[in-house]
């Protein structure tokens, strides 16, 4: 009897054996192609950084006094002549304005978003940063080809050499936008942060460095560096009002021509959540965010380059995969509970075979990828069994995206587009603002082409 399947005789069973089986050798197959695409690609040659590029750090806000007067004081540090700091208060009822305000530097400029324009969603916060930026006098009179927007939440933490090591990339003049690695900078604190973390290292360290290979390199919403005339190359309002505009951006960007390209010798440390809750909720918006992206879908099978093809238009669908892998998950469980409950009550005995394929098909890609994790955060202990307790733990980390992809269908389902905001905790600087920050509720963009189906 296949634990796979809750019913296993018949033409059924067979199929659903099969699908099973199918489903996780195609898994098994493009995690290898991926680890060793990793393995071979290398950024391309860059040579020296190109003369005269001007960074603008544009951070959106939201109620972001809890961490917004660090974040400043850390991109401060540098007495850099071509770097600007570019706030964009989104409607906040905190004093996140006037801590900016606060701010002694001329590099640091405010732009404030008032309601009902304001709380728009995160694309529509840089679309007016973008706008605003044209028409300022130190941004208008510059080769838009050298000024470089990089976008960082709040809470974010780039590298001190992070833009030393960018620079380069954008050598080239094909060279649209360059992403980062993330790092959860509290995962030494909790559990489910260093899980977070683990996730993020494996995404950039096999999947991000793979896609690099195929010109599929995807980015993120933290970390973000975008040259000004590849956003103006894609008309005036660059990002969407996706939840996920970040995604689309990369896409988009890829479909015009430019190139994106992943720097892996630079991070930027955010905030991991702490709290299950919200770690389900920030998913689910993600989930449903990537669902909204399937309206690319078109221009991509039109418009990719050949190379990059085959992995946007499954980078694009695997939420569908996960869907399918949560049903045969389900399965999984409740033939088990099932080969157990018989085999208690008197029935014959499980074959281990079963089991413990299941087992070494899951548990030893997790434990490559949980390797691969030990080689970026070499921790004092983390030996082979505390490596392997962390890949055990993973594997139940990893059934989040199962809960938080049926919440995502039903909210697409339900037309239901508004999403409470990932709260921040507090960090060490004078007025950094409450103990605990405020969850706020972000409505469905004003702007948004229509219910998302």
């Amino acid at each position: 009897m296949s634990v796979f399947d809750i019913d296993t005789d018949g033409v059924d069973g067979g199929l659903g054996r099969l699908f099973a089986a199918g489903m996780i050798v195609f898994g098994l197959l493009y995690l290898a192609t991926m680890l060793l695409l990793a393995a071979v690609h290398r950024p391309r040659r860059t040579g020296a950084a190109p003369e005269d590029l001007f960074f603008v750090f544009v951070l959106p806000c939201l109620n972001e006094e809890a961490v917004i007067g660090a974040s400043l004081d850390r991109l401060l540090t540098t007495d850099a002549a071509n770097r600007r700091v570019l706030v964009v208060d989104d409607g906040s009822d905190d004093r996140t304005s006037r801590i900016v305000q606060e701010a002694s530097d001329a590099r640091v400029w405010l732009l404030r978003r008032d309601p009902p324009d304001a709380r728009q969603g995160k694309g529509a916060a840089l679309n007016v940063a973008v706008a605003h930026l044209a028409a300022h006098p130190e941004i208008s009179a510059r080769d838009p080809d050298k000024v470089i927007i990089v976008v960082v939440d709040a809470d974010g933490r780039l590298d001190p050499h992070a833009v030393e090591t960018v620079a380069p990339c954008f050598t080239d003049a094909r060279t649209g936008a360059v992403q980062i690695g993330v790092r959860i900078n509290n995962r030494r604190d909790s559990l489910l942060a260093r899980l977070q973390d683990m996730e993020f290292v494996i995404y950039t360290s096999v999947f991000q460095r793979g896609r690099g290979w195929l010109d599929n390199v995807g980015l993120g919403g933290n970390g973000q560096f975008v040259r000004l005339s590849a956003l103006r190359s894609l008309g005036e309002r660059p990002w969407s009002h996706s939840l996920t505009e970040d995604l689309d951006l990369g896409v988009r960007l890829l479909l015009a021509g430019w190139r994106n390209e992943f720097c892996p010798r630079a991070d930027v440390h955010q905030q991991g959540v702490i709290r299950p809750v919200r770690l389900l909720r920030q998913r689910a918006r993600w989930f449903q965010g990537h669902l909204q992206s399937w309206t690319l879908l078109p221009r991509v099978a039109r418009h990719a380059r050949p190379r990059a093809l085959a992995d946007m238009l499954f980078h694009l669908t695997c939420p569908l995969l996960i869907l399918l892998a949560s049903l045969l998950t389900l399965a999984f469980a409740l033939g088990t509970a099932g080969v157990l409950t018989a085999w208690l009550t008197g029935g014959p005995a499980p074959e281990p075979a079963h089991f413990l394929g299941t087992y070494l098909l899951i548990g030893i890609p997790i434990l490559v990828c949980a390797l691969i994790y030990r080689s970026r955060e070499r921790l004092t202990g983390f030996g082979l069994v505390r490596l392997i307790g962390y890949a055990h733990v993973y594997m139940l980390y990893a059934l989040v995206w199962f809960v938080a992809g049926w919440w995502a269908v039903g909210r697409v389902a339900g037309h239901r587009t508004n999403w409470h905001k990932t709260a921040r905790s507090p960090e060490a600087v004078t007025g950094a603002g409450p103990a605990t920050a405020p969850e706020v509720l972000i409505p469905a963009a004003a702007a948004q082409d229509g219910p998302v189906r």
